[in-house]
């Protein structure tokens, strides 16, 4: 069985390749779910120290699908 991972940066573009990929014969094993990621971004002030810049954010939303046998 062939397995496919849908990951995209916006739920309606997941959400159209999954209704593609279903209408191809495929069946959703993993349901769509956002995934989000908060990390720190790092400068360097005029001594060369790492100085904290401000937050960063960023979100994925991925789905798994199968192949269906017939």
């Amino acid at each position: 069985m062939l397995e496919t991972i849908i990951t995209r940066q916006r739920k309606f573009e997941a959400e159209q390749a999954i209704s593609d990929l279903q209408k191809r014969g495929f069946e959703l094993t993993f349901p769509l779910t956002e995934f989000s990621r908060d990390g720190k971004i790092f400068d360097r002030d005029s001594y060369n120290h790492h100085t904290f810049a401000g937050n960063s954010f960023s979100s994925v939303w991925k789905a798994k699908l199968r192949k269906v046998d017939n």
